[in-house]
């Protein structure tokens, strides 16, 4: 619903814009609201004709990459060496998987371990699941025999972007299980005395008769730090009732007993 009112509010605007220019060049409304018209349609005939391929999201394209991180070396290595093959079929080389949380980065030690373990090659990909730091791909653009090129998470989500169907979001998830990872989300972004501060000086803005959008940024200001506060604390238990295991576990002894 919200990209069919982006369309039609998009249409709209464009056919303002066109009338306006044809009647400013011309000064016939007639003539203006026909060739505006005309175009407008022209226009969308020209956009519908041609299919629209829905790429996949920025959360699937994450998600995968996850998935990636999770596979063994083996597993990885081989569902790599495809994604890429996709991009260049023609070439030969060895593929090293460098699987690594996407919000991890690859570094110049990374890239000299793949090149030691792969001295044979002949042309080594090294291909990572999170994005390369620049000095590391500088430092991999010095190296030969063999030389190594580098395909980070950023190649990676182009290529897998190219070809994943774009997937609807899972509407089985419980509403609670999603605010939990809202809240979740927010207490992972940080929080200083200085959230504090603003709070109070927006606060006292609103008192001295500002805006009421001033009371509404420090209630949510003092939300947030509230819901991070609470995500932070320790709880009783580790695991919070989640797993379950069959039998109590046993303290662990120390090492001089």
């Amino acid at each position: 619903m919200g990209k069919m009112i982006d369309t039609v509010a998009f249409g709209a605007l464009a056919a303002t814009g066109l009338y306006l220019f044809f009647l400013n060049a011309w000064g016939s409304i007639p003539l203006a609201a026909g060739l505006a018209f005309l175009c407008t349609a022209l226009a969308r005939g020209l956009i519908l004709a041609r299919p629209i391929k829905k790429k996949a999201s920025a959360a699937q394209l994450r998600g995968e990459l996850l998935r990636l991180a999770g596979l063994s070396d083996a597993e990885a290595q081989a569902e790599l060496a495809a994604w890429v093959r996709t991009r260049w079929p023609g070439e030969a080389f060895a593929l090293a998987p460098v699987l690594k949380h996407p919000e991890a980065t690859l570094s110049s030690g990374d890239i000299l371990n793949a090149w030691k373990a792969n001295r044979e090659a002949a042309r080594l990909v090294v291909c990572a699941t999170c994005p390369a730091e620049p000095r590391a791909l500088a430092y991999a653009r010095e190296l030969s025999s063999p030389p190594v090129a580098v395909v980070d998470s950023r190649g990676l989500s182009r290529l897998m972007r190219r070809t994943l169907p774009r997937q609807a979001p899972d509407p089985a998830v419980p509403l609670k299980t999603r605010l939990r990872r809202v809240a979740a989300r927010i207490a992972a972004s940080r929080v200083t005395p200085r959230n504090l501060l603003m709070a109070a000086a927006l606060l006292a803005l609103y008192l001295r008769g500002a805006s009421p959008l001033c009371l509404a940024g420090a209630l949510a200001i003092l939300a947030h730090f509230g819901v991070a506060i609470g995500q932070r604390r320790v709880g009783s238990r580790l695991f919070d009732g989640q797993g379950e295991p069959d039998r109590p576990v046993e303290a662990l002894e120390h090492p001089s007993r």
